[in-house]
């Protein structure tokens, strides 16, 4: 909700006040002075008239209180109660229309989700590296006999094509449980510290319970990420294959369309992934 225009306590100096404009702090500033200050003539020669009796030249208005706009005079105004009160220089606008949590903090877009998806998948690919390479090579060798087997079909003119040996899915397990036990490991250890990974601080995203600020709690994250794994842990059954795809796909493109920007994962552990860092847990 927009606060009406007027002028409030400054955020950046709390001895002066500052005219907001219905929309964002203008440059506009005037010392806070006691609303008696025009009707007294303490230290002034006897005959003087006080400064709410003499004309008012420029840079005199704060003697009499702040104006109620620029180049007007009005009494000044309190920052009313149950919004925060934006910094001097944030950047407002359309931004004030931007979904939000319930204390007001910034809901991320999907862009920066998937900018941080990536860049974790990678980190993740980095330190499997070592524990997957064996699989990995001998998923290599299976591959290269079998695409043998089908030129040599070729060159025999044969109209059967050999079956993909079953020995591959030996070490292709491997390494998809091997990758989905290090997906967990590091989304539980980064979040429950500082609510962010490593792909999340880049983005400047952070995720956070919706109602409530801070590094999620361990349970919280823990169902977060079961239901975020889920998709793959369907997806070690051959068979169930599609449905975990499926469900994985849905999941990363929900909060395209939901209201409060989350995921099927964050509904599940009622959490929103937000703009910025998270403020330390209380000890």
């Amino acid at each position: 909700m927009t606060q009406p225009s007027g002028w409030y306590d400054d955020p950046q100096d709390p001895s002066q006040l500052r005219y907001w404009d219905g929309v964002s702090w203008s440059s506009h500033v005037t010392p806070k002075v006691s609303p008696t200050v025009q009707d007294s003539t303490i230290g002034m020669p006897y005959g003087v008239a006080p400064a709410a009796e003499r004309p008012q030249g420029p840079g005199s208005q704060g003697a009499r209180g702040a104006p109620a706009a620029p180049g007007e005079h009005g009494p000044a105004q309190r920052w009313p109660q149950g919004g925060p009160m934006p910094a001097y220089g944030q950047p407002l606008g359309w931004q004030s229309n931007q979904a939000t949590t319930p204390d007001g903090v910034v809901l991320s877009g999907w862009w920066k989700r998937v900018l941080a998806q990536i860049i974790d998948n990678m980190v993740v690919s980095i330190v499997a590296l070592p524990l997957t390479f064996a699989p990995m090579k001998q998923a290599v060798n299976v591959l290269q006999d079998y695409f043998q087997q089908v030129v040599n079909a070729v060159d025999a003119g044969s109209s059967t094509m050999p079956t993909l040996p079953d020995s591959l899915s030996g070490p292709i397990l491997q390494i998809s449980v091997t990758v989905l036990i290090l997906n967990l490991v590091y989304e539980i250890a980064f979040l429950t510290r500082t609510g962010a990974t490593p792909g999340k601080r880049v983005a400047g995203i952070s995720v956070r319970l919706r109602d409530k600020p801070g590094p999620p709690t361990l349970d919280v994250v823990l169902k977060r990420t079961a239901v975020k794994q889920g998709g793959d842990i369907v997806g070690l059954v051959r068979v169930l294959g599609f449905f975990g795809s499926l469900f994985r796909t849905v999941d990363v493109l929900w909060p395209l369309w939901d209201v409060k920007k989350q995921a099927i994962h964050d509904k599940a552990a009622s959490t929103n992934v937000v703009v910025g860092p998270q403020p330390r847990r209380d000890a």
